[in-house]
């Protein structure tokens, strides 16, 4: 459904007219004082109004059909969203544009910067995606994609998009009030929200994700029987989840064997023994993190030990019981029975992983 037609030899922009001149023109045309060309094809059309209210072009019928696909209401909604974002923002916003070998649901163009904005409701694939992509950049015109159902080979296993900075895409949907509503990571916002911030470079590509220094940790102690001396005591674990600059919720379950694991962190360790100095926490018994030796691995690494006996609670045993505590957490609404919840403000410095992301940032802080 075009958006744009030649009447009288001049552009028309069918949501650029309020319902009165809409009326004039579609009485016009019924009366055949006009006629209306539309550009992707040079074929007559006609007026037509959605049953939401867009205003759009139809072909007429032909004996020489127009290649035109069918576009779905959510399609032409979508495009209008852009438009208006493109047009608020300062650019010029042409919808349904041609140029060479491609043609975009919307261009804009602010001086020599164009930048294709493209609309897929429909399936797609990556192939006919990753062409469409090289065309535009043969035109020197960035493109940026909106999926409703993305390529599979654009996507993670949970089907999320993947960020990829050759190919700008994100994920839009319909929701309960026929909004059309964009996902940029784990923030939801409308299809026009998104346009506006790419425009004004608040959603910038990262390579790594940066976490906040300074957040709170949810430290999780809970009880267990020592394999040598048989005596329960405690032993802890960090709920994984953490903020990064970007404010995506970030897992940071470390690696077994490793000295890097969150949970035996010098600022981890630092606020774990102010809670045990507490009168909170001075019954609660603890053995010290430290280097000891493992026969599982055949080396020393920073492990946990027994507060009475110090033998070595190995990494491989304890992985799955912080895996239980941490789904516990999550699931149990009283948690009282299970393990002893505290809460402390940690500064975790400069903690940077590799994760390629589309970073959203209203403030100009990025994780890169």
């Amino acid at each position: 459904m075009p958006l744009r037609a030649y009447i009288e030899d001049k552009e028309i922009v069918s949501i650029d007219l309020n319902d009165e001149e809409w009326s004039a023109l579609k009485a016009r045309l019924k009366a055949k004082e006009i006629v209306v060309t539309l550009p992707c094809c040079g074929q007559e059309g006609f007026l037509r109004t959605s049953n939401r209210g867009l205003k759009h072009f139809v072909h007429l019928k032909s004996a020489n059909p127009c290649d035109w696909k069918p576009e779905s209401a959510e399609h032409l909604k979508a495009k209008v969203a852009i438009m208006e974002a493109c047009r608020e923002q300062g650019w010029d916003a042409i919808p349904e544009f041609s140029e060479a070998d491609w043609r975009a649901d919307v261009l804009a163009v602010q001086g020599g910067k164009r930048i294709a904005f493209e609309v897929q409701w429909s399936r797609q694939t990556y192939e006919e995606t990753r062409l469409r992509q090289e065309r535009y950049k043969a035109s020197n015109v960035r493109g940026c994609w909106f999926f409703r159902i993305p390529p599979k080979e654009m996507t993670d296993y949970d089907k999320s998009l993947v960020a990829n900075k050759d190919i700008p895409a994100f994920k839009i949907y319909k929701d309960e009030h026929s909004d059309i509503i964009a996902q940029v990571g784990q923030r939801q916002m409308p299809l026009k929200a998104l346009v506006t911030a790419l425009l004004n470079r608040k959603v910038k590509f990262c390579r790594h994700i940066r976490l906040k220094p300074k957040q709170e940790a949810i430290i999780l102690f809970f009880q267990y029987e020592c394999w040598e001396c048989k005596k329960p005591q405690y032993c802890y674990t960090v709920y994984p989840k953490f903020s990064t600059v970007c404010d995506l919720e970030y897992d940071m379950m470390g690696e077994m064997w490793s000295d890097g694991d969150i949970d035996k962190s010098p600022q981890i360790q630092i606020a774990v023994q102010q809670f045990l100095d507490s009168d909170k926490g001075k019954d609660i018994k603890v053995g010290p993190i430290k280097q000891r030796f493992s026969k599982t691995v055949q080396d020393s690494y920073l492990s946990y030990g027994w507060y009475y006996c110090d033998a070595i609670f190995g990494d491989f045993y304890l992985s799955e019981s912080k895996s239980y505590v941490h789904y516990d957490w999550e699931m149990t609404e009283n948690r009282a029975d299970k393990f002893i919840q505290h809460t402390a403000e940690v500064n975790l410095g400069e903690v940077v992983e590799e994760r390629p992301h589309w970073c959203y940032s209203e403030d100009g802080h990025f994780c890169e």
